[in-house]
C-alpha cells in the first residue's frame, strides 16, 4: 500500500508540475504568436487544466497526510515541534505548498480569468491587448507559483536524504 501511494503521491506532483510547464512552454507562447485565436485555445486549455491541477492537489494533500500519518507517525504535536532533518523538510514542503493553493486559488479562479476576459474583449474588438499592472501580475503570480512548485518538488527529494 506504501508504494502505492507514494507512486499515486508523485503521478499527482507530475500532472500538476507538468501540466503548468506545458502551458508555460507550448501554450502561451503559442497563443502570444497567433492572437487571433491562440487566446481563445489558451483559455480552453487552461480551463480544463485548472480542474486537473486543482485534483492533482487534492490528491497530493490527502497522500500527503496519510503518508505522514500511517507510515511517519507525524502527528500535529511532532509536526510542529519535532526537530529533525525530515521534519524540517516536511514543514518547508508543507508551508510551501499551503501558499501555492492559496495563490493558485486567487490565479486560477479570480486572476487569470478575469485577464483572459480582457484580452479576448481587446481581440474581438479590434482593441490593442491590455498592458499593465494588471497583466503584469497575473503573470508573475503563475512564474512565481510555478518556481514555488518546483521548491516543494525539491523539498521532497531533500526530505528523503540528510
Amino acid at each position: 500500500m506504501y508504494q502505492f501511494l507514494v507512486l499515486l503521491h508523485l503521478i499527482a506532483a507530475v500532472t500538476w508540475l507538468g501540466g503548468m510547464l506545458f502551458l508555460l512552454m507550448v501554450m502561451i507562447p503559442l497563443a502570444r504568436r497567433n492572437e487571433a485565436v491562440g487566446f481563445g485555445v489558451l483559455r480552453s486549455a487552461a480551463e480544463k487544466f485548472v480542474w486537473i491541477a486543482w485534483a492533482a492537489k487534492i490528491v497530493l494533500a490527502g497522500t500527503g497526510v496519510y503518508l505522514a500519518w500511517t507510515y511517519w507517525n507525524v502527528r500535529p504535536d511532532t509536526f510542529f515541534t519535532g526537530d529533525t532533518h525530515f521534519l524540517d523538510y516536511l514543514q518547508r514542503k508543507t508551508g510551501i505548498f499551503i501558499i501555492v493553493v492559496v495563490l493558485s486559488a486567487a490565479h486560477d479562479f479570480w486572476l487569470g480569468p478575469r485577464m483572459m476576459d480582457r484580452l479576448e474583449a481587446a481581440r474581438s474588438s479590434g482593441s490593442p491587448l491590455p498592458t499593465g499592472p494588471a497583466r503584469l501580475f497575473v503573470q508573475w503570480a503563475a512564474r512565481i507559483n510555478l518556481v514555488l512548485v518546483i521548491w516543494v518538488v525539491a523539498f521532497a527529494v531533500w526530505m528523503t536524504r540528510p
